[in-house]
């Protein structure tokens, strides 16, 4: 007797409707450039973590 409805069952329509229909806010803008090359040290190859960078963190190397 599983497929059948019995008193006080809930309705199969509203059993999987979504309680809160409002749609999700939307994402922030921003985020990680797409391209990082201004942070690569054209030496070592090292990401820096900031941009402009003086010099590599790594080989100490200017940026070109």
């Amino acid at each position: 007797m599983s497929g059948t409805a019995r008193p006080g069952d809930p309705d199969r329509a509203t059993v999987n409707r979504d309680p809160d229909p409002d749609p999700a806010p939307a994402e922030p803008e921003g985020g990680e450039p797409a391209c990082w090359l201004d942070r690569v040290c054209a030496d070592c190859g090292a990401i820096q973590d900031t941009a402009p960078f003086a010099r590599c963190a790594r080989c100490g190397a200017p940026p070109e």
